[in-house]
Order: structure tokens, then C-alpha cells, then sequence
């Protein structure tokens, strides 16, 4: 835990947030919900899962850290890449199954995998990009 970029982590916390939160709640957040089939009076006392997701984040955070430093990933270019790529091939894979196996609408696939290959293409660049240079010896 010593080695974690956590000046990283935790800007990439606080803007994969924000991020999420734009994504949903203001650009996909009317075809979101109709592609679940959800309404307003379903988010009604839900704000725990708003901190299940921050945990989930903060998770996903360490992985991809951990997966930068023994890559020997630095700045923000070579950060984007690796999480875009890590998003695309792992995260938008993943809520492919939906549509795959649960007959879920196409939307709903294009806005989740989007929201994977954009978000950790962020979260990528801001943890290496604010990643300490190595102490000359």
C-alpha cells in the first residue's frame, strides 16, 4: 500500500464520480432508465448504492494502479491508453453479457461499455499522469 499513487487515486476517485454522475445523470440518464425499464419512484431511498459505487471505484482504482506501476505506465497519454484499452477488453466486455445473455437492449450496451472505455480512459490518464516521478538514486 506504500507504493499506491494515492494523490492519483483520489483525484481519479473524485473525477471518475463526477464523471459517472454526468454520464448517468445528465447525458444518458432518460435512455438509461427507460432501457431498464426504471422510473423516478425506483431511485426512492436508493442513495446507499451511491456508496457501494464509490467503494466499487475505489477498488477498481487500486487494480488499475497496481496494474500501471508493474506496467511501468507514466503520463497521462500512456495512462489513457492503458485504461481505455482495460475498459474496452475488460469493463465494456463484462456489461456486454447483458445484452448477450439477458436479451438486454442495444442502448443499454452503448451507454454502459461507453461509460467503461470513457471512464477508465480517465481515470487512466489521472493516475499516471499524477504519478510521482522515481527518486534518482
Amino acid at each position: 500500500m506504500k507504493s499506491v499513487n494515492w494523490i492519483g487515486l483520489v483525484a481519479a476517485l473524485v473525477a471518475g464520480q463526477v464523471f459517472g454522475v454526468v454520464w448517468y445523470g445528465n447525458l444518458f440518464s432518460v435512455a438509461w432508465a427507460n432501457a431498464m425499464g426504471l422510473t423516478e419512484a425506483d431511485f426512492v431511498g436508493q442513495e446507499w448504492r451511491m456508496a457501494l459505487g464509490v467503494v466499487n471505484m475505489l477498488l477498481i482504482l487500486l487494480a488499475l494502479d497496481l496494474a500501471m506501476r508493474r506496467l511501468e505506465v507514466r503520463g497521462w497519454l500512456a495512462g489513457a491508453k492503458l485504461g481505455a484499452f482495460i475498459g474496452l477488453f475488460f469493463g465494456a466486455t463484462v456489461s456486454a453479457l447483458n445484452y448477450i445473455y439477458a436479451a438486454g437492449p442495444l442502448v443499454l450496451l452503448l451507454i454502459d461499455g461507453g461509460y467503461q472505455v470513457v471512464s477508465y480512459a480517465l481515470l487512466g490518464a489521472l493516475l499516471s499522469g499524477l504519478r510521482r516521478a522515481p527518486k534518482a538514486e
